[in-house]
């Protein structure tokens, strides 16, 4: 049981950190204009820092779900 709660966080965190990144190229596909803007690239390396984070959580998840 204790394994299946780990894999439901790091799954959860996974989906938090990569989701947003993902959904910016599918709302940028559909919506072509919002390129042009000045602050697209902001939008951009937050969503990218977010999930790039994801691989700084997942040790800190383990060390903190870890019993020994």
């Amino acid at each position: 049981m204790f394994v299946v709660k780990m894999f439901i966080i790091v799954v959860t965190i996974f989906g938090v950190c990569w989701l947003p990144y993902h959904g910016f190229f599918i709302f940028l596909y559909h919506y072509r204009s919002v390129m042009a803007t000045s602050y697209v690239q902001h939008v951009y390396l937050s969503f990218y820092w977010l999930a790039m984070s994801n691989a700084v959580v997942n040790p800190i998840i383990y060390y903190w779900m870890n019993n020994r």
